[in-house]
C-alpha cells in the first residue's frame, strides 16, 4: 500500500485568496515550563486544501455537517492534464475515462504554487463549458491543484454555482504534482461544523 499526501501545508509559504494569512499560536510550551504543549489556530473555512459545501454558494443546500461523506471518502480517479496552457475546457475533459458517480481530481501543473505565499493570479480554472460537462457526467465531486474552481476575479463564479447548485462538491488546493494516473482511494473528509460552508481537509490517496 502506498499512501499520498496530497495536502498542502498550512504555514506562512500558503497562498491565500483573500491575503489574510493563517495564524497558529503556541499558548503553551514545555520548553518554557508548561505542562503540555497546546496551540491555537485562526484560519479561514477555505485555506489551503479545502472542500467547498454546496452551501458556499447556494443557500439551503448541504453543509459540512449536512452533506453526503461518500463525496470526499471512496474511489477517485487522478488525471494530468499536462497539455493545459489556459482554462480546462469541455474538449479537455471529453476524453477522459469520467462517469457516474466519480470523483475526479486534475492535475494541472501548479501544485508547485501551492507553496508559494503570492497569489499566482494566472492559475487554470474550470470554464463554464467544463462545468457544464461535469453536471451531464453526474460525477460526485471534482478536485483541482489550486485555490479555485473558477479563474481569478470571476465576475460570476460560474463553476462554483454550476456544479454546487447540482449537489456537486469541490477540492480545491490539492497538491497531485507527484502523483500517477489511475484510480486511488481518497479520504478528505471536512471538520463538521453546523451550517459550515466549507473546510480545510487533510486529503490522502491510497494506492492498494
Amino acid at each position: 500500500m502506498k499512501i499520498y499526501d496530497i495536502t498542502a501545508t498550512i504555514d506562512d509559504n500558503l497562498p491565500t485568496y483573500d491575503g489574510k494569512r493563517p495564524e497558529i499560536k503556541d499558548l503553551m510550551q514545555i520548553k518554557n515550563g508548561d505542562f503540555c504543549n497546546f496551540s491555537i489556530a485562526k484560519i479561514s473555512t477555505h485555506t489551503g486544501t479545502h472542500a467547498d459545501m454546496p452551501l458556499h454558494f447556494v443557500d439551503g443546500t448541504a453543509g459540512n455537517d449536512t452533506v453526503d461523506l461518500s463525496h470526499f471518502y471512496g474511489k477517485a480517479k487522478v488525471f494530468q492534464l499536462k497539455n493545459i496552457t489556459a482554462h480546462i475546457t469541455k474538449a479537455d475533459l471529453v476524453p477522459l475515462d469520467i462517469n457516474e458517480g466519480d470523483i475526479v481530481l486534475l492535475g494541472t501543473g501548479q501544485s508547485k504554487y501551492m507553496s508559494q505565499p503570492t497569489l499566482n493570479e494566472n492559475y487554470f480554472a474550470l470554464t463554464a463549458e467544463a462545468a457544464e460537462y461535469l453536471v451531464q457526467k453526474k460525477i460526485k465531486t471534482i478536485g483541482i491543484d489550486y485555490l479555485s474552481i473558477d479563474p481569478y476575479n470571476s465576475p460570476d463564479f460560474s463553476a462554483h454555482k454550476i456544479l454546487l447548485s447540482q449537489g456537486i462538491t469541490a477540492l480545491e488546493g490539492l497538491v497531485l504534482e507527484n502523483v500517477p494516473e489511475g484510480v486511488y482511494t481518497l479520504s478528505a473528509l471536512p471538520l463538521k461544523f453546523p451550517g459550515g460552508n466549507g473546510s480545510p481537509v487533510r486529503a490522502i490517496l491510497v494506492k492498494e
